[in-house]
């Protein structure tokens, strides 16, 4: 805080503002974050779904096959077809992650005259190969269709996508408080009047729409002015209000000049009519 008013009876201390600029930083920073989790939670709930793997005879030579994929959310199907298959196999894949821990991925391929497409990812080796087993089978038999697999959204699927998404939420909610102290910051500050006129004290909380909330203590409250030097890897001095019993401490301001430390505290004992005190840390 620093004076921005002064008189022979008065004196008003205030906090400074960052203002425009400082909240709509502030603004931006929680948009931003608000885009990445509806963006993330968009991911979730969109890869959760009904899929279907299938096999049809067009012709006594020719099978196609069709992977599709039905949104949980109401969100356009997704259809993947496979034309003149003729036959199946397992294709394991490692993928590594930033720890550097291996995960192994199978999956069901089909092999068409253009080469061998990955189709479905099973949950194992064995269902990999049972699936492209029955693939097999199906080309080789008279069969018209077959439904080799089906891969449907169950309930503990929507309990582990909720509590999931929760977690982005939590931390929106994080990202939303830190928000709300930098706004704090952007556009509230504190104002203490000391008006000998009136014999008291006034505290502010101000914000642009006016007073957020307001204190008011007697001079008859006050017991002494306190100049406290502080270490804290540098040194700093506070200038603060001391009061009654059960009654706050009014810091008034911070400075690294202890001179003008000591300027501020006489200026308000003179205001005050009391005594100024000067603390400094000591270290045990």
């Amino acid at each position: 805080m620093k004076c921005v008013e002064e008189s022979h009876n008065k004196r008003v201390y205030q906090e400074p503002s960052v203002g425009f600029l400082g909240s709509l930083a502030t603004f931006v920073f929680i948009c931003f974050f608000a885009f990445i989790l509806f963006m993330a939670l968009s991911s979730i709930w969109s890869s959760q779904g009904e899929r279907r793997f299938t096999c049809f005879r067009v012709d006594q030579s020719t099978v196609n096959c069709e992977v599709s994929f039905q949104p949980f959310l109401p969100l356009p199907s997704q259809t993947t077809l496979h034309i003149d298959v003729r036959g199946a196999a397992v294709k394991t894949e490692i993928v590594e992650d930033d720890d550097g821990e291996r995960t192994e991925r199978y999956y069901v391929t089909l092999e068409k005259p253009t080469g061998e497409t990955p189709a479905w990812l099973a949950f194992g080796e064995s269902e990999a190969q049972e699936l492209a087993r029955r693939v097999d089978s199906f080309v080789n038999s008279t069969e018209s269709r077959l439904l080799i697999d089906i891969d449907r959204f169950h309930l503990l699927e929507l309990v582990f996508a909720i509590l999931y998404s929760l977690l982005p939420g939590l931390f929106l909610a994080l990202l939303l408080w830190v928000g709300a102290l930098m706004l704090k910051v952007s556009f509230w500050c504190r104002r203490l009047t000391f008006d000998r006129s009136r014999y008291q004290i006034q505290e502010e909380h101000l914000t642009p729409f006016g007073s957020l909330g307001r204190k008011t203590y007697s001079f008859g409250d006050v017991q002494q002015i306190l100049v406290q030097a502080k270490r804290n890897f540098v040194e700093f001095f506070s200038v603060e209000v001391k009061l009654q019993s059960r009654k706050p401490l009014l810091s008034v301001c911070y400075t690294d000049k202890e001179p003008e430390a000591q300027a501020e505290a006489e200026k308000l004992g003179q205001l005050l009519g009391r005594p100024v005190i000067f603390l400094r840390e000591t270290k045990s």
